[in-house]
């Protein structure tokens, strides 16, 4: 089963999306993965919100791999319940990839190209679990972000496309949209 968790920033969507890893691994006994994108030398309050998410998930039975380089797909077990963490990262992480220069490739085709690296790992996996961000609801983008806020918004359509479900996640309370 795919799912996508969207919701804006600090709205409740990491931790609704970790109950539904954990319920679904619970129900299938399957192998329970974190798959996080955020790489630790971003900067900024990047080492505060990793410790963090990695306080909240302790004890809860999450494997945890690293997926910054987005030129390869992370090696889960088979048929774990991949929870990701999040869309917003590995897309950044594909368009401006730490120590290399931008991706190249035009807004479309880096989202195809983002969408199908889901789709590689989702295919491992009994469920493939993403949290995103959904950026597009604050209003006008700054000119700097356009090109990411552009690939992120088709990065969540084309994957909500993919999926067996679809929540929103506002003020903690997670709104089902698909089915």
């Amino acid at each position: 089963m795919n799912v996508l968790v969207l919701g804006g920033a600090a709205s409740g969507k990491s931790a609704f999306a970790e109950q539904l890893a954990c319920a679904r691994a619970e129900q299938s006994g399957a192998p329970l993965v974190y798959v996080a994108t955020l790489d630790p030398a971003s900067g900024g309050d990047t080492r505060t919100r990793i410790a963090k998410h990695r306080a909240t998930r302790a004890g809860k039975g999450f494997a945890t791999i690293e997926w910054h380089d987005t030129e390869r797909i992370p090696a889960v077990p088979d048929n774990a319940v991949a929870l990701v963490e999040d869309g917003g990262n590995l897309t950044a992480n594909f368009l401006y990839p730490p120590g290399k220069p931008p991706a190249p490739c035009a807004e479309p085709a880096a989202a195809d190209a983002v969408t199908e690296k889901l789709r590689a790992l989702a295919a491992r996996c009994a469920d493939c679990i993403v949290v995103s961000n959904e950026i597009s609801l604050g209003g006008d983008i700054p000119a700097p972000s356009r090109r990411y806020a552009s690939v992120l918004a088709a990065v969540n359509r084309q994957w909500a496309a993919a999926c067996d479900a679809v929540y929103a996640v506002v003020a903690g309370i997670a709104l089902p949209l698909k089915p």
